[in-house]
């Protein structure tokens, strides 16, 4: 945790401490996590805002490493230690959601790394899927954009 002020992702103002709640996450062979997340409210605008750390998903109850290893066909409803947990309806619910925001995810990225990271404006007109680039090279691909994208004030599509 930073001591640096943690800034409203809507109005850029600073974020004080409000309360924290319990949240679980469920494992694979149906076990489950429990964590304290920390919720902040801003000082100008009153909007909450839950400090997730990296391995949750927003509106998701399993981990992060599990859901792209499920879209990735790693994890599957049939493996021995995850039996039926998550089943297959949720991991089919898992790849729509992800197809769901495949545009809105490369838009986000493209967005961020030419104001943010400074990258060229050649960037923004490619037709280049930088979901599946960071999909193919790095294993923590859905924490990595999860982090881009929620932290940048944006937010993914429910389904």
């Amino acid at each position: 945790m930073s001591n640096d002020p943690t800034i409203c992702p809507i109005c850029d103002n600073v974020l004080k401490y409000r309360d924290s709640l319990l949240r679980h996450m469920k494992l694979e062979g149906q076990n489950r996590k429990n964590y304290m997340i920390r919720r902040l409210q801003c000082t100008h605008c009153g909007s909450l805002h839950r400090e997730l750390p990296d391995c949750f998903v927003p509106y998701k109850h399993y981990g992060a490493e599990i859901i792209s290893g499920a879209v990735d066909g790693i994890v599957t409803s049939t493996d021995a230690d995850s039996e039926d947990y998550p089943c297959e309806i949720t991991i089919n619910r898992w790849k729509h959601w992800l197809a769901f925001n495949t545009n809105r995810i490369n838009g986000y990225l493209r967005s961020i790394g030419f104001q943010v990271l400074g990258f060229s404006e050649e960037l923004l007109k490619s037709t280049t899927s930088l979901l599946d680039e960071l999909r193919s090279s790095n294993p923590e691909w859905l924490e990595t954009i999860l982090r881009f994208i929620y932290n940048s004030g944006g937010f993914l599509g429910v389904v």
